[in-house]
């Protein structure tokens, strides 16, 4: 019996620039060693010939990190790439990265790839209410220079906070300003009422 193994969920980097009250980074954080996969490990992983059979999608993702803050992840989206024409999602706070990166990242990706931008705010002051540390000149240059380059499908997925949850029509016109073809909202239990300012 052959098993499902074409879709990938990889935390590529457990590294973070922001401090999300209830990410385990803050929680937790004894437990945390920050590193990344590098290149040569998927090279010695994911062989061209494993590929073929094996992978069809990754996401890139983190519970403890985020992908865009692993130094290889646009060399290591190219070996793939390079390979057949894999599905990529990447889910990212998108923060603190310049526009050259964006774009190129933005090549590689094509109509049949996505990225998911995990943004709760509307400007640099809503947004740090809990995605603390977020840059939102970074991640507006970034989607910016993003969408000039790539027709990926892009997703401004937000949760719901007593903050946030009145100034729906702000940040879905937003969206649609820059782009994006989704505003995915999440409405979540974890978070309770401690951000209700």
């Amino acid at each position: 019996m052959k098993l499902a193994t074409w879709h990938w969920h990889i935390e590529i980097s457990s590294k973070c620039t922001l401090k999300c009250p209830r990410c385990p980074r803050k929680e937790i954080p004894d437990t945390l060693i920050n590193t990344e996969l590098k290149l040569e490990f998927f090279k010695k992983n994911f062989t061209p010939e494993f590929i073929k059979a094996n992978v069809e999608k990754i996401k890139f993702c983190g519970n403890d990190g985020d992908p865009i803050y692993a130094r290889d992840l646009i060399p290591v989206i190219a070996y793939f790439k390079s390979v057949k024409p894999v599905k990529i999602t990447i889910i990212t706070n998108g923060s603190h990265k310049n526009t050259k990166w964006w774009q190129e990242l933005g090549l590689l990706l094509d109509s049949g790839d996505s990225i998911h931008w995990s943004l709760d705010g509307w400007d640099q002051a809503s947004n740090e209410k809990y995605r603390i540390n977020s840059d939102w000149s970074s991640i507006l240059d970034g989607i910016k220079a993003f969408r000039s380059s790539s027709s990926a499908y892009m997703t401004w997925a937000m949760i719901i906070f007593n903050f946030n949850q009145d100034h729906l029509p702000i940040i879905s016109q937003l969206a649609k300003q820059l782009g994006f073809d989704q505003l995915q909202i999440t409405h979540s239990t974890k978070f309770h009422k401690v951000y209700a300012s």
